[in-house]
């Protein structure tokens, strides 16, 4: 690690013991897999006339009603054409389901007691044409409500309401045109960017606020689309698509032989992911009304309980996994037995709480853990380090799945103590490629050492480290990739990641290195800079895929299915 003492630089390394000789006795060699093989859609007969129903994850970022084919768009959408066309040319429906972002969602208990707040929810949906300007507004405190509604052509009404919640300011906000809820919506933003305040919404760093889409129809667009891409077939492939998941049983009954029909959004109920299991029950018994088998194609999703991912094969009494689930599993169940040691993860990204958690839940079974993007900086500014106006999350707190708060800093000094006791080596950033935005320029700065100068944004690793990160993947057997090291979307800042990749794919190919990329931005970046296929294996799932492959966890999502 990198180290600071008295705000005076020094690089050293841990103390603990790194060479290669006194890793491999190391007594972490054990079976971390704890995957069994699953039954199949082959295994499944007969398919003729039979109803279809497949969890896949269409989670693709879309943006004013049009799919970003750079976030992977097309790769999840054709990740499941071929068990939608197995169903299909068997004969069979198809009926899709798939979540996408984080919308708020609402109750089906009470929209079904109250049709008319159905509809007019349903309708929210319908004019915003999808986008969730209105899911952003709910989001934000009361104070902030009544702030953005003053400015609003409502703010005779607005000024009757309380701060508290149930007030009726979302509804108040929802009955606004698009135009103007867009322009309070920037403004708003436009203030909080001012005021320096706007990382204080969570919201944002999943995705890009209000302006994120959150519907499935242009999906059921595209879908359509890949499916009748073969000039070869006979008759066109017919995609519907379903406004409310949860009343689209004419539209399933309508459903002739070798039609496909996409359900909206599954998250718009809150009772998909409900903590109430009977909530979570209600959806799946809903759901599972709809056909006669269960496909599971969403390996992204099995770490969840979900009412799509684990209530309705319980439900319905069976399950079994589509292709793209199947040869996830048949990756790691294979790869992964006894892992080849060292091992090293790398870790970058965004997402810094849940990364720091991640690493302290597989340290273990790691021997290196090399750290990157904006998880490195909350790290470096708890040993003292300068990180300018780089993101990260020091200082803050966050509750943890078990609802117990947990503040950052201490998380960060617990995980480097704990690492230290098992004999991992943590590698952080020497040095670092900066600018004053972010944005692309043909001159950033390029820092002497792990310190960031005041005003200056870290956008990527420096080439100190690139050569260490580099150094560490070829001395290893094992690599595991979760986050991109800076913003590789731009040139200027490219540099760290694709190093990651190519140290990869160049260890897979000339001397057997078990290289694993747990999907997402990782498997983005892997592809732009052409050494995608060059790796032992690209998850379609992050988190779900990384928490099997590393903590020897039982997915739920997979348990579910039905044993060979």
């Amino acid at each position: 690690t990198t180290t600071n003492n008295n705000n005076k630089q020094t690089t050293t390394t841990t103390t603990t013991t790194t060479t290669t000789n006194s890793i491999q006795p190391n007594p972490k060699n054990q079976n971390m897999s704890l995957l069994k093989h699953k039954r199949s859609i082959d295994d499944i007969w007969p398919i003729n006339n039979k109803t279809f129903l497949i969890r896949v994850d269409f989670n693709i970022p879309i943006r004013n009603g049009t799919l970003s084919r750079s976030g992977g768009g097309d790769a999840r959408i054709l990740a499941a054409l071929p068990t939608v066309r197995r169903v299909i040319e068997g004969g069979g429906k198809a009926v899709l389901f798939s979540h996408m972002g984080r919308p708020t969602g609402h109750k089906h208990s009470i929209l079904q007691t109250t049709p008319e707040q159905h509809r007019h929810y349903l309708q929210i949906w319908k004019s915003e044409r999808g986008k969730g300007l209105t899911t952003y507004f709910s989001l934000l405190s009361g104070e902030d409500k009544k702030r953005i509604l003053n400015w609003s052509s409502v703010a005779g009404e607005a000024w009757k309401l309380s701060d508290v919640a149930g007030a009726g300011k979302t509804d108040l906000f929802a009955s606004l045109g698009m135009e103007e809820k867009v322009v309070l919506l920037e403004r708003f933003r436009m203030e909080e960017k001012k005021s320096g305040e706007e990382t204080q919404f969570p919201q944002l760093r999943q995705y890009d606020g209000f302006q994120e889409e959150l519907t499935l129809e242009p999906v059921a667009t595209r879908l359509s689309q890949l499916l009748n891409a073969d000039p070869s077939s006979s008759s066109p492939i017919v995609v519907k698509f379903a406004p409310d998941c949860m009343n689209a049983k004419e539209i399933v009954q309508s459903l002739t032989p070798g039609q496909v029909l996409l359900l909206e959004n599954v998250r718009f109920y809150s009772d998909d992911n409900s903590k109430d299991e009977s909530e979570r029950r209600a959806m799946a018994e809903r759901l599972a009304s709809y056909g006669d088998y269960f496909v599971s194609d969403a390996f992204g999703t099995s770490h969840r309980t979900s009412a799509t991912v684990v209530g309705i094969p319980s439900v319905m009494g069976h399950g079994c996994c589509g292709y793209s689930m199947k040869r996830e599993i048949e990756a790691y169940a294979d790869l992964l037995g006894e892992p080849p040691r060292p091992i090293v993860a790398v870790v970058g990204g965004v997402k810094v709480s849940e990364k720091i958690l991640w690493i302290e839940s597989i340290l273990p079974q790691m021997d290196y853990i090399v750290v990157g993007g904006a998880v490195a900086f909350t790290f470096l500014k708890s040993r003292g380090f300068t990180i300018g106006r780089s993101f990260h999350e020091a200082g803050q707190s966050f509750s943890d799945r078990y609802e117990e708060v947990e503040n950052i800093d201490e998380m960060a000094e617990r995980l480097l103590v704990k690492a230290k006791a098992c004999n991992v080596r943590v590698l952080l950033p020497l040095d670092h490629i900066c600018h004053t935005a972010c944005c692309a320029t043909d001159s950033p700065l390029v820092t002497e050492n792990a310190n960031i100068p005041d005003g200056y944004i870290a956008l990527d690793i420096g080439p100190k480290t690139a050569e260490q990160y580099q150094n560490c993947i070829a001395s290893c057997r094992t690599a595991v990739w979760s986050g991109p090291m800076g913003v590789y979307e731009m040139p200027s800042y490219s540099n760290g990641t694709f190093v990651i990749a190519k140290a990869m794919g160049d260890g897979t190919q000339e001397r057997g290195l078990v290289s694993i990329i747990g999907g997402g931005a990782s498997a983005t970046a892997a592809r732009v800079c052409g050494h995608e296929g060059r790796v032992s294996h690209i998850s379609s799932g992050g988190g779900a895929s990384l928490d099997l492959l590393l903590e020897g966890k039982n997915l739920p999502g997979i348990s579910v299915l039905d044993d060979l």
